[in-house]
C-alpha cells in the first residue's frame, strides 16, 4: 500500500501545481525582448516541486531513524538503518532537483533558453552574481553530502545532526524568494522558514511512519505517539508562520478574496485545516485506542492509521503544489515596485519625527519577530511552573518575575522607541545594545529556565532511552555548550563582539539589512546571557569558575568597555557611513556628533549593571560559604571527628616544638559491670554502692 501511496501523493502534487500554473497569467511577449520559453516556464515549478517532495521524504525518514525509532544504546536497529538508506537516496533526488532548478532558474532570470545556460561559464557568472543561484548552489551541495553520510548511518547521533542539516537545507531559498523583498524583510523570511520546515517535519514525518513495515506493533503504536506530540507542534508552527507570512504578503483581508495569490492562501489554508482534521482522528481512533492495551484490536488500529494516513499525506501534498504555484505568484503586496523614498526603503518605515524624551518612551513599532520569541518564552516558561504545580513541586516566585521581567525589557527594547530611533542614531542603537547585552539577560539569567525545563521534562519512557529531557542533558554536557560557555569564551565574546561591530565595516554591512539587525539584537541578547550565567547562574554548566574567578571576569571586562567608548568619541570617521550616509534625516545632530554621544554611552552604561552583578555574586559567594559550613558541621556531629581542626592543632604543635595532640575520638563505650550474686535491684560498680 505504501508505494502507491506515495505516488499518489506525488502525482496530486503535481497536478495541483499543473492546475496553479495553467491557470496563471500568461507571460507577456514584448517585441525586441528574449523569452525563457515554455520548457523553463513548465520545468522551473516542475523541479521545484519535485525539490520539495524529495527534502520531505529526505527529512522525515532521517526523523524516523533519529527520533521515531527507537535505538539500543545510541546504535540504529535494522529497521532505522533502513530508512537511513532511504533518506539517502531521497536526498540524491533532491540535489538533482535543486541542480535542475539552478539551471531553470538562471534560464528564468536572464530570459535565455535552457540550453544556452548550460554552460558551465555562464552558470559560474550566474552563482556568483544571483542570490537565487547561490542559494540552490547550497542546497544541492547540502543534499549531496546528506545523501553520502546517510547511507551508512549506525549511530541516533549522526542521524540527529543529518536531520538537523536537512531542515538547514530548506533555509537558503526563502531568504532570496518572495520575503526577501518586504519592507518586513525578517518577519517575512523568519515566518517563511518557520512555516516551510514545520510543514515538511511534518509531512515527512507521517510519510516514514507510513513506510514502517517491521517495527512490532507495540513499537510501532509507541513511534506513532511520539510523532502525534512532535505533529501537534509542527502543525501550530506551520500555522503561525504562514498566517504571519500571509500577512505581510497580503497587506489586509481584502486580497484574500478579490486577488489570485488570496485565493491560493485560501485553498492552503483549507487544506491545512483537512489535514489536522484526519491527523485529529488518528489521535482519537487510533492512538486513544491503543493506550487501552488491547493486542487483538492491534492490526484493526494499525489498518486504520495506514488509511487515514494515506489521505492526510495526499491532502498534503496537494497543498504543496499549491504551496508552490504560489512561490511563482506575484503577491499583492510588491514593495519592490512601490514608488517610495531611499530612506523609507532603508528603514522599512517612514522616517519617524525628531527624538524627544517623551517620543522615546512612547513610540511603539511592533517587532513582530521578537514579540513572537518574547510570547513563546513566557508561554513555556510558564507551562514548565504549572506542570510543577499538578505534581505538588514548587517554583519560587522571585525566579518567575525576573524571568518575565527580562523577556519584558526585551519587548520593550526592541519594540519600543528604542527599536523605533535605533536605526536612525547610533546613539540609541548603542543603548539598545547595551540594554540587550548588560541589562535584560541578568533578570533572565536569574530566572533560572534551564532548571525549569529539567524539573518539568519527563524522562523518556520505554521503549525510548532519550526524549526532550535527555536531549537537553546532552546539549549541556556537548562539547559547543562545553565552548560557548567556557569562561574564557564568553569573556572575549562579551568584551571583543562590540569591538569587531562597530570598528569594522560589519556594522554598516549588517544595518543595511532587516535581517542582520535581528541577527545583531539575537547575538548581544545571547552574548550577555551566557556570560552572566557564567557569573550568576544558577542553571547548570559544564563548567562554571569559582566565585573570586567569576569577581576577575566581571572587572575584566569594564576597562575594554570604557575604551570602546572613549574610541568611538574619539574617531573622526563615521562608523557604518555605507548606512548613515545613505539614511537621510531632517532633523537632529550630525551623525559624527551623535557617534560621540554613543561613544560615551558605551563608557558609561555598564557601571549600574557591574554593581548589581557585583551585588548578586556577593550574596551568593556569602550563601555557599554558608552552606559549606553547615555541611561540615553536620558532618562533624555524624562522626564526632573534625580532622580539618585536628590537622590544624597537629600543625600548629610541630611549629611550636610540641607533641602534636592527640585526635579527637569518640568516647568509647564502657560495657556494664554484671551484678553481683544477691543483689535484687540495679548492678553494682563497686563496694558501698
Amino acid at each position: 500500500m505504501t508505494v502507491p501511496v506515495v505516488a499518489l501523493a506525488a502525482l496530486l502534487a503535481l497536478v495541483a501545481l499543473v492546475a496553479v500554473v495553467a491557470t496563471g497569467p500568461a507571460a507577456v511577449d514584448l517585441p525586441g525582448l528574449p523569452d525563457a520559453g515554455s520548457l523553463t516556464h513548465w520545468g522551473l515549478p516542475v523541479a521545484r516541486v519535485v525539490s520539495e517532495v524529495a527534502a520531505v521524504g529526505t527529512v522525515g525518514w532521517l526523523l524516523a531513524a533519529a527520533v521515531l525509532i527507537p535505538a539500543q544504546q545510541g546504535r540504529l536497529g535494522a529497521v532505522a538503518r533502513r530508512h537511513g538508506r532511504a533518506a539517502a537516496v531521497s536526498a540524491a533526488v533532491w540535489a538533482v532537483a535543486a541542480l535542475a532548478e539552478l539551471v531553470f532558474t538562471a534560464s528564468d532570470i536572464t530570459a535565455r533558453p535552457p540550453g544556452e545556460v548550460l554552460d558551465p561559464a555562464a552558470l559560474r557568472s550566474f552563482v556568483s552574481a544571483a542570490p537565487q543561484g547561490r542559494a540552490l548552489l547550497i542546497v544541492a551541495v547540502t543534499a549531496l553530502a546528506i545523501a553520502l553520510v546517510s547511507a551508512t548511518l549506525m549511530s541516533t547521533i549522526a542521524a540527529g545532526w543529518l536531520l538537523v542539516l536537512a531542515c538547514a537545507a530548506l533555509l537558503p531559498p526563502v531568504v532570496t524568494g518572495h520575503a526577501a523583498g518586504s519592507s518586513q524583510h525578517a518577519l517575512a523570511v523568519i515566518a517563511l522558514g518557520l512555516h516551510i520546515t514545520a510543514a515538511v517535519v511534518w509531512m515527512g514525518g507521517l510519510l516514514a511512519l507510513l513506510t514502517m513495515r517491521a517495527l512490532p506493533g507495540t513499537t510501532f503504536f509507541a513511534a506513532l505517539r511520539r510523532y502525534s506530540r512532535l505533529a501537534a507542534w509542527a502543525a501550530g508552527a506551520t500555522a503561525v508562520g504562514g498566517v504571519a507570512s500571509a500577512a505581510v504578503r497580503l497587506g489586509g483581508f481584502g486580497p484574500l478574496f478579490d486577488d489570485r495569490y488570496g485565493l491560493l492562501v485560501l485553498g492552503k489554508v483549507a487544506g491545512l485545516l483537512t489535514a489536522v482534521a484526519l491527523g485529529g482522528l488518528v489521535r482519537r481512533r487510533v492512538i486513544a485506542a491503543a493506550a487501552t492495551g488491547d493486542d487483538a484490536g492491534a492490526p484493526a488500529r494499525l489498518g486504520a492509521f495506514r488509511r487515514l494516513a494515506a489521505v492526510e499525506i495526499c491532502v498534503l501534498a496537494a497543498t504543496f503544489g499549491l504551496a508552490t504555484g504560489l512561490s511563482q505568484t506575484a503577491p499583492p503586496v510588491n514593495d519592490s515596485a512601490l514608488p517610495i523614498n531611499p530612506t523609507e526603503a532603508l528603514l522599512g518605515y517612514p522616517m519617524p519625527p525628531a527624538i524627544t524624551p517623551g517620543r522615546l518612551l512612547s513610540s511603539w513599532r511592533p517587532d513582530w519577530v521578537f514579540l513572537g520569541l518574547v510570547a513563546l518564552a513566557a508561554g513555556l516558561y510558564l507551562t514548565g511552573i504549572i506542570r510543577l504545580a499538578r505534581r505538588g513541586d514548587s517554583w519560587p516566585v522571585g525566579r518567575t518575575i525576573g524571568f518575565l521581567t527580562g523577556l519584558t525589557l526585551v519587548a520593550v527594547v526592541t519594540s519600543g522607541g528604542l527599536g523605533v530611533y535605533g536605526p536612525v542614531l547610533l546613539s540609541v542603537h548603542m543603548t539598545q545594545h547595551m540594554i540587550l547585552t548588560m541589562l535584560a539577560p541578568i533578570p533572565l539569567v536569574l530566572g533560572a529556565p534551564i532548571t525549569l525545563a529539567l524539573r518539568a521534562l519527563r524522562p523518556a519512557s520505554a521503549p525510548y532511552r532519550a526524549g526532550p529531557r535527555e536531549w537537553l542533558l546532552a546539549g549541556l554536557h556537548s562539547w559547543p555548550a562545553r565552548v560557548v560557555t567556557h569562561p574564557l569564551f564568553v569573556t572575549a565574546n562579551f568584551a571583543g563582539s562590540l569591538y569587531v561591530l562597530y570598528l569594522s565595516d560589519l556594522l554598516g554591512y549588517l544595518m543595511n539589512s532587516h535581517l542582520g539587525h535581528f541577527a545583531m539584537n539575537a547575538h548581544f541578547l545571547m552574548t550577555g546571557f551566557y556570560f552572566f550565567e557564567v557569573l550568576i547562574g544558577i542553571d547548570p554548566l559544564p563548567k562554571r569558575p569559582p566565585h573570586p574567578g567569576r569577581v576577575l571576569m566581571l572587572m575584566a571586562v569594564v576597562p575594554f568597555h570604557a575604551f570602546l567608548g572613549l574610541t568611538i568619541m574619539s574617531t573622526s570617521t563615521v562608523l557604518g557611513s555605507s548606512w548613515y550616509d545613505h539614511l537621510v534625516r531632517p532633523w537632529g545632530v550630525s551623525p559624527l556628533h551623535d557617534q560621540g554621544t554613543a561613544g560615551g554611552i558605551t563608557w558609561s552604561f555598564g557601571e549600574v549593571p557591574t554593581l548589581v552583578v557585583l551585588l548578586v555574586l556577593s550574596v551568593q559567594w556569602a550563601r555557599t560559604d554558608e552552606r559549606r559550613a553547615h555541611t561540615r558541621e553536620r558532618r562533624v556531629d555524624a562522626s564526632g571527628v573534625d580532622a580539618q581542626l585536628d590537622a590544624y592543632n597537629a600543625y600548629l604543635a610541630r611549629l611550636n616544638g610540641d607533641r602534636p595532640a592527640p585526635a579527637k575520638q569518640a568516647a568509647p563505650t564502657v560495657p556494664p559491670v554484671p551484678a553481683q550474686r544477691g543483689d535484687t535491684g540495679s548492678p553494682t560498680t563497686g563496694p558501698g554502692s
